[in-house]
């Protein structure tokens, strides 16, 4: 899957701010519905400390404050423990649901690192 058009209806979505993460969590939800075609979606993480793994998915749903679920083939690799990542993955948004969230995972020790995920998608009208 490969994004067609770079230009002018590429957005910049912010799906997880960069910031420090000491703790499992999930982001806020982005609303999907002013986009279509394939998307990137791009985590970078920097070392957590010792011991400190990232294990960094997308969820998705119909409402912003519904259940949410996995995103099929929405998860970046795990990240080596005291590794810096940087990952993208391929989805097309017009399969995805209204609503997606990061769900962040930290697990293996103490430490904390900074990390985000941002989204290049399409506009539907632009």
């Amino acid at each position: 899957m490969t994004i067609q058009n770079l230009g002018s209806k590429t957005t910049a979505l912010d799906l997880l701010s960069n910031d420090v993460v000491a703790a499992t969590g999930t982001g806020s939800a982005i609303d999907l519905q002013g986009y279509e075609g394939s998307g990137a979606f791009i985590l970078s993480a920097e070392a957590g400390g010792s011991g400190i793994t990232y294990a960094v998915k997308l969820t998705e749903c119909d409402t912003s404050g519904g259940s949410y679920s996995d995103v099929t083939d929405g998860a970046f690799t795990t990240t080596s423990a005291n590794t810096a990542a940087f990952e993208k993955i391929y989805l097309n948004v017009s399969s995805l649901k209204r609503y997606v969230k990061v769900s962040t995972t930290v697990a293996g020790g103490s430490g904390a690192g900074a990390l985000c995920v941002t989204a290049l998608v399409s506009a539907k009208y632009g």
